[in-house]
């Protein structure tokens, strides 16, 4: 079963889950500052395996005495030289180092996809809300906020369910709206309460091993909702197959609601087709067809994506590793019996040499699943938060009477444009001060899973805390720069 901390649903654990993505500095006091940080980190699942090889490595030095001495092991009719171990030690090396390299693959693959699906899809709100600032009729352009209303709510609900695939989530119940003025955090090292957890056996559990179990994710998925604007209609949940989960290769075949990245996707085509033919997107053909373009640019790289979450890492090879690495760890402490006379360092030799290639396979086990294993994983919540700030920005900016600047009279004229386009309100712009979020209910909202966006002064802050190391040339030339004007 999944670890208390993810299971408990108080509010203490809601805020240590929200975890995602590791982010930290490379001033000084890092890299040294990075090994205090213990979750999130490989090395401390291995531990245990490392500590078995030493622990073997003394007991056959008590128990055998000397390896070099004992006839038929160190002696000239057995162990000549400790070169002949290396044949093997360096075949795993080579496997762990190959399989690193296929983890990191997929992980920046997932990554770059990710980057795509976001660009493509904001580069279709930008075409189409544009283009449709030209209509044939008054009635279509009476129309329009009602159209782009609509087309940026699917498209905020297209990638969102995107996202929901990726994780494995299945619960339209963690598709929450969109509120603006609270970043989804990426890091919940740094929340208040976390210390609190530190001597419980859920803040170990979620340390030393992978979160993998169903109920785990489940409770993480509802603790890191995926936020939509305008949210999600009741009708829509019952289109998009409310009580039927997913499939995928661990669970057979598959359930209807795996399709609902496709269903959002033709109810998009449909809009914007709908559209045209009531007197909207009066563009020429070709140059609307970009907007199509694009939206299938997403949804390839979608496909690729979902070819990363679908498909594991192979198990054959998989298997194979775990396999030659408990052998290696049964067989390096014969090793240092051997050749290494002190007890005590020919420990410490085969603590760190297993530690060392068992830590690069949780590494490999860690960064080949990019979508699943907290805190490692990409930060989809928060990706799909500024997604929706900039699909708003977007439509606020293509449909009002001042863009762009300094050609805005101009572009009216040209337009035949007497109003404002855009369906939000000029309110809506101040929105960061406006929301009360203290009055916000918990069971609507992500509120408890989020923290406040940095103000200029903490950035200033921030930029203060490296101390004397931040003192560096460059600030000195900018001094005397300014005393030269």
């Amino acid at each position: 079963s999944g670890s208390p901390l993810l299971s408990s649903g108080v509010l203490g654990d809601a805020f240590w889950v929200t975890t995602k993505m590791i982010t930290y500095r490379k001033g000084f006091p890092s890299p040294y500052s990075l090994l205090i940080r213990v979750h999130g980190a490989a090395w401390i699942r291995t531990i245990l395996p490392a500590f078995v090889a030493a622990l073997e490595t003394v007991i056959l030095n008590l128990t055998l005495g000397d390896g070099s001495n004992v006839k038929g092991v160190g002696d000239v009719d057995g162990w000549r030289h400790p070169y002949t171990y290396q044949t093997f030690a360096y075949i795993v090396g080579f496997a762990i180092v190959f399989r690193n390299g296929s983890a990191y693959a997929r992980y920046n693959q997932a990554r770059n996809d990710l980057q795509t699906v976001s660009g493509k899809l904001v580069e279709a709100v930008v075409q189409v809300c544009t283009f449709d600032l030209h209509c044939s009729t008054e009635l279509a352009k009476g129309k329009s906020q009602e159209f782009r209303r609509a087309f940026v709510h699917l498209v905020s609900l297209l990638h969102s369910v995107m996202f929901q695939y990726l994780r494995s989530d299945w619960n339209l119940e963690n598709l929450k709206v969109h509120l603006p003025g609270k970043h989804p955090v990426q890091d919940s090292h740094k929340l208040p309460m976390v210390n609190k957890f530190f001597f419980s056996r859920s803040y170990w559990n979620t340390i030393l091993c992978l979160q993998t179990t169903q109920q785990a994710q489940e409770v993480y998925n509802s603790l890191m909702p995926l936020l939509v604007v305008g949210g999600v209609e009741e009708d829509e949940k019952e289109a998009l197959y409310p009580l039927m989960d997913g499939g995928d290769l661990y669970i057979g075949h598959l359930a209807p609601a795996a399709v609902r990245v496709e269903t959002v996707y033709s109810w998009l085509h449909r809009l914007l087709l709908a559209r045209q033919k009531g007197g909207g997107l009066e563009v020429p053909p070709p140059v609307l067809s970009r907007s199509y373009q694009v939206l299938n640019d997403a949804m390839h790289a979608f496909n690729q994506c979902k070819g990363v979450a679908d498909i594991p890492f192979p198990f054959p090879y998989s298997n194979a590793i775990v396999l030659i690495l408990v052998i290696y760890t049964l067989t390096v402490p014969m090793l240092m019996w051997v050749w290494v006379q002190s007890i005590g360092f020919g420990a410490f030799l085969a603590f760190i040499a297993t530690f060392t290639y068992w830590t690069l396979n949780e590494i490999a086990r860690d960064l080949e699943d990019p979508f699943l294993y907290e805190p490692n994983d990409l930060p989809l919540p928060r990706i799909q938060f500024l997604f929706n700030e900039r699909v708003l920005a977007v439509e606020r900016e293509t449909g009002g009477l001042e863009r762009p600047p300094c050609q805005a009279e101009l572009c009216r004229e040209w337009l035949g444009q007497n109003g404002p386009l855009s369906y939000q309100t000029v309110e809506d712009n101040d929105i960061y001060q406006k929301v009360d979020w203290s009055s916000t209910p918990d069971d609507s909202t992500y509120f408890n899973c989020t923290v406040p966006p940095k103000k200029a002064l903490d950035r200033i802050k921030t930029m203060k805390a490296s101390g004397y190391f931040a003192k560096t040339v460059y600030r000195n030339i900018q001094k005397n720069l300014r005393h030269s004007v």
